[in-house]
């Protein structure tokens, strides 16, 4: 179904998407209906790929003339060993995918990352590590410290120098072959001489090429780094903050001459945590009330500045922009993280094959931050259902005009593919169905054409057959739907993020 609407009509747009959301309408009752069994077909986000695929997808319809390229994508892929399953939908070793463009064929490949704690626990046959929803074996003890964390590079995947680098929540990124996709090891990023852990996200100054990185250092406070490596990879700075607070950070802001973190009020507290009772997650607890603290610092190195503002949790941003002497930046806010902790979390309920809690909606929001005046002010520019928001790359940190989102469904769990004019307040959308899961819709620029010239594909779960895809849609025009389908002949688990890399 498209659909095409403005600004103002942003609520009709969002319950449309709603009514598209009855995939999960236990989810929307919350707890009164916690125990409700999840369709079977949904539960397959959540169960495990063999990995080491090479194969040809079905193409239905047609694939552009100048698509040409490979998108990369990344999540987990594996979440039980020895009889041991993850508690939480987002934990998992990482499973990384190509799919691939040339004279009108396509080609599909994925494989693990073979890091040090796969390749550990695969030889063990059993888990031997903690993760961040899971403690290592062996009670407290086998825990104290917080246990032993290794990444399993299963978030982000980013394209650099030649390679992939695959990312998790804990350092360091894993060396990706881009052909074969074999894992060429631990590549460490930032200072050597620090310890610190780089978030999984990144972003790239399209005008001079910088590589701009976030990383943290949890102890008794937490420490913020504000990375920067030159086009060439070599290290140009590397910013410690000393935060006012010690919380859960996931994504940040980069603008043209600005890091802008946003410390939602996910407070960790590490006792439990070192004492080896709670897992990472379980460490996490959410004080709406004790609002956002936006730290905006110099990328030059400086001073960080502190705006105030409403409380809100956010998992990815859409972008940042400078005007005169305003920073605007452009992210998914909730007003609680309920699909994300607690117990009865639809990330926890699902891996148990129930529905769960995910009541508060992911909406896009805005803020518009003052540097002369020290006012942040916070505007809703859609109250529906977002997530993975994208940019064409060649306007990160700049200003953009268009952004992307997969949209609709609930927290995480997403029906649809959205288009949002910031200018005009035009959208355009499409809605996949109630029996389909989409994930972020990933920007393919067309060759020699203009900003927001090109393609977004998407990964989908297909309900009635259980079988995954991949829908190419021209980006200027969404809500006309698929232009092809791709079609695997099995199931991929949830993937999070990829990137696109043109021949």
């Amino acid at each position: 179904m498209a659909m095409s609407v403005t600004r103002r009509q942003a609520i009709t747009a969002g319950a449309s998407a709603a009514a598209a959301g009855a995939l999960v309408m236990a989810v929307a009752t919350s707890g009164s209906r916690a125990a409700d069994k999840a369709p079977e077909w949904l539960t397959l986000l959540g169960r495990s790929e063999q990995g080491g695929r090479d194969e040809a997808p079905r193409v239905e319809g047609q694939i552009p003339a100048g698509l040409e390229g490979s998108l990369y994508r990344n999540g987990p892929g594996l979440f039980e060993r020895g009889g041991v399953r993850k508690p939480h939908l987002l934990d998992g070793d990482g499973l990384v995918q190509r799919l691939s463009f040339h004279d009108g064929s396509v080609r599909y490949q994925n494989r693990f990352v073979r890091t040090r704690k796969l390749a550990e626990e695969e030889a063990a046959g059993r888990y031997l590590y903690a993760t961040w929803s899971k403690r290592a074996p062996g009670g407290i003890f086998a825990n104290l410290g917080g246990g032993t964390v290794l990444s399993q590079a299963g978030v982000t995947v980013y394209p650099s120098g030649g390679k992939l680098y695959a990312f998790d929540e804990v350092s360091p990124p894993y060396g990706i072959d881009p052909e074969k996709l074999e894992s060429l090891g631990e590549a460490p990023l930032g200072r050597k001489d620090a310890t610190f852990s780089i978030k999984a996200h990144a972003k790239r100054d399209p005008v001079n090429g910088d590589w701009l990185l976030a990383g943290i250092t949890h102890g008794r406070t937490m420490q913020l780094h504000a990375i920067v490596h030159a086009a060439d990879g070599t290290l140009k700075a590397q910013h410690v903050i000393d935060s006012p607070r010690q919380v859960y950070l996931h994504d940040f802001f980069v603008t043209e001459n600005h890091f802008v973190f946003l410390l939602q009020p996910l407070w960790f507290s590490p006792w439990l945590f070192l004492a080896g009772i709670d897992s990472y997650i379980e460490s996490l607890s959410w004080r709406r009330d004790d609002g956002n603290l936006v730290l905006v610092v110099p990328r030059a190195g400086g001073e960080p500045r502190r705006f105030e503002a409403p409380g809100a949790f956010m998992w990815h941003v859409l972008n940042a922009y400078e005007q005169d002497r305003e920073i605007v930046a452009d992210f998914v806010g909730y007003d609680e993280p309920d699909h994300f902790i607690g117990e009865n979390a639809l990330f926890y309920a699902l891996m148990r094959g129930e529905m769960g809690t995910a009541a508060a909606k992911g909406t896009l929001r805005r803020y518009v931050i003052e540097l002369s005046g020290g006012k942040l002010r916070e505007e809703i520019v859609d109250p529906g259902m977002h997530e993975f928001p994208m940019v064409d790359p060649r306007v990160a940190t700049r200003r953009h005009r268009v952004g992307y989102l997969a949209s609709g469904g609930v927290a995480g769990i997403h029906t649809g593919v959205k288009r949002i004019d910031y200018e005009t307040g035009r959208q355009d959308a499409f809605e996949f169905g109630a029996q389909t899961a989409v994930g972020e819709p990933v920007f393919a620029a067309r060759p020699g054409g203009a900003v927001d010239e090109g393609w977004l594909i998407v990964q989908g779960l297909d309900g009635a057959s259980g079988k995954a895809f991949f829908a190419l849609f021209d980006a200027a025009a969404v809500g006309a739907g698929p232009i092809a389908r791709l079609w695997l002949g099995h199931h991929l688990p949830i993937s999070f993020h990829g990137a696109w890399v043109g021949a």
